[in-house]
């Protein structure tokens, strides 16, 4: 059974079952106040009468008495203590056939008040016992039988009145039962249609529950748009971290596997061949590592990178970063910061920022790179700079050197293969924004470029949470490369 019906058929008789025992609840409740009511009336006036009929017993006989005080819709009856009639029952109802039900009714001699409901042949009555004292000195019990017919009609009048109430409630709460099925069942049918569309489709999609914010259905709708998000920058990532390594990769092992077959052909009889092969071999392969590095870098889940901000020097953190870059490459580094440059950000980052700008400044450059550090950007805003001197990017193409893959033309390049994978500056991007860095570039050709990173101001950077940098990176970071 679909949810929708479950819904509809369980509130249906849930409502069903709750109004039936309302009504049976109302209608019990009124038939014993109405038969207690009824019930203290007779008994006021049987004890009235007997009282009456004590007081003329010595004058009258009692045949006489019980047809005066016979009850219009009853019958009057006078039982001596060995069970027997004192005088034949005496009905004054016009009804003979309830007159006669009476008179065959049994009974019995009863020394005390006593009250009891009793039924003939479908109908109901009340019969009241109280104790008389005869003129003789003997007890008798006078039995006064009253018929309860109308109040038994009041009853089923009630009783026909609560049923078509509860037929007529029923059809409000059936429509309202579809109402509320059709308004739960809503928005899981459009996540379940748009799960089926993504399927089909392969691409991902939101979906708009129309709930009110608060609404439990409103925060699946939610939860599941949060997850759609994260599905699809998560196989934006992967997509483009496959189609970025089909695409970097081929070039290196096609170098690779050429210089490995003109080893196997030539290497043995020419060293020359055999010098360069191994060396153009080693290159590309430490290029593939490099390059492996970057996409993983590229490819990671920004949620799962952290960032641990606290108080940093940024000039002392140049200069730590300059002369780790010498040990390992030999390049002249400069390092201008007069003096302490304190900001509020991730240490590890930034010094990963600093190697992917000296790295680029490295491969394009044979000169001296030069790298400062002071307080004295945009309103006391703390700046780092990284120069070279090297063949410098055109104007024309500068606006791209942040794009995924983009490298300057190879006939501007110093030597052959000592061009990036075109991926350093878009890395630097990234941690950039993650940082809530500004980034930007000046170069002039055959002069060299400069990059210049602009750190918030301290207690801005305080201030602005991790998870919104993340989001942010995540968001901006999703998109599609192509080639």
């Amino acid at each position: 059974m679909r949810l929708k019906h479950k819904i509809y058929l369980y509130s249906s008789v849930l409502f069903a079952v709750l109004l039936a025992a309302a009504c049976i609840s109302i209608y019990l409740l009124f038939e014993k106040m109405s038969l207690e009511a009824e019930s203290r009336r007779f008994e006021t006036e049987a004890e009235l009468t007997a009282e009456r009929i004590s007081a003329s017993a010595a004058q009258t006989a009692p045949d006489d008495l019980l047809r005066a005080y016979a009850p219009a819709d009853g019958m009057l009856r006078l039982v001596k203590p060995d069970g027997s009639s004192l005088a034949r029952p005496v009905t004054a109802s016009e009804d003979a056939g309830l007159s006669e039900r009476l008179s065959r009714e049994k009974y019995a001699y009863t020394s005390a008040h006593a009250e009891e409901r009793l039924g003939s042949g479908g109908d109901g009555y009340i019969r009241v016992s109280v104790p008389i004292i005869w003129p003789d000195g003997e007890v008798i019990s006078m039995q006064i039988s009253r018929s309860i017919a109308d109040l038994e009609s009041r009853l089923n009048v009630l009783k026909t009145v609560l049923v078509i109430v509860a037929l007529l409630a029923m059809v409000p709460a059936v429509l309202a039962s579809t109402v509320l099925a059709n308004r739960i069942v809503k928005p899981i049918a459009a996540l379940t249609g748009t799960m089926g569309d993504i399927r089909r489709s392969g691409r991902f999609q939101q979906i708009e529950t129309g709930q009110k914010p608060g609404d439990e259905l409103a925060e699946m709708g939610r939860t599941f748009n949060e997850m759609i998000l994260l599905l699809e920058a998560n196989f934006a990532r992967q997509e483009r971290f496959v189609s970025d390594a089909s695409h970097e990769l081929k070039t290196p092992l096609t170098i690779i596997e050429s210089y490995a077959s003109l080893l196997k052909r030539r290497g043995k009889q020419r060293p020359e061949v055999f010098d360069e092969a191994v060396d153009a071999i080693l290159s590309e392969s430490v290029r593939m590592r490099e390059l492996t590095e970057r996409l993983l870098q590229l490819a990671r889940s920004p949620e799962a990178d952290s960032l641990e901000f606290g108080d940093l020097d940024l000039a002392r953190s140049a200069a730590e970063s300059a002369r780790a870059f010498i040990r390992a490459y030999g390049r002249e580094i400069e390092v201008d910061a007069p003096g302490s440059v304190p900001v509020w950000t991730d240490a590890a980052k930034v010094r990963q920022l600093l190697f992917i700008l000296l790295d680029n400044a490295r491969k394009y450059s044979e000169g001296r790179i030069t790298v400062s550090a002071s307080g004295d950007g945009p309103g006391g805003a703390a700046v780092l700079k990284v120069t070279d001197r090297g063949i410098g990017i055109p104007e024309s193409e500068l606006p791209k050197v942040f794009d995924r893959f983009y490298r300057v033309d190879s006939s501007r390049v110093r030597s052959p293969g000592a061009g990036g994978a075109g991926l350093g500056l878009s890395l630097a991007r990234d941690l950039a924004q993650a940082l809530d860095i500004r980034i930007g570039i000046e170069s002039e050709v055959d002069k060299g470029t400069t990059v210049t990173l602009i750190f918030p101001r301290e207690e801005r950077a305080r201030e602005k949470p991790t998870g919104e940098r993340l989001s942010r990176r995540a968001g901006e970071g999703g998109g599609r490369h192509e080639t």
